[in-house]
């Protein structure tokens, strides 16, 4: 698999996460609810280009890395307080 693939998936996935970000802050259960919704059916589909179950496990465990600083950085952006 190629990391293009998986930063297409991660790109498309953020955009349910940058949606849901105006509501509330994001948590673990949005995380995961959006790599479900989204990221896991392409990734499913993507499948037969892995060599193996490690190999699909690894790219299923760097989007959802990748989903979770997306995630820390927008709520950062969105809802940490702003100072003087």
């Amino acid at each position: 698999m190629r990391n293009g693939e998986i930063g297409w998936i991660v790109g498309k996935t953020s955009k349910l996460l940058l949606d849901k970000v105006e509501e509330d802050s994001l948590g673990e259960e949005d995380i995961d609810l959006a790599f479900e919704i989204f990221a896991e059916p392409r990734l499913r589909k993507l499948s037969e280009s892995f060599s193996n179950e490690e190999e699909y496990r690894k790219a299923e465990k760097r989007i959802k890395c990748k989903l979770r600083e997306i995630a820390e950085k927008l709520n950062e952006e969105k809802w940490s307080k702003k100072g003087f």
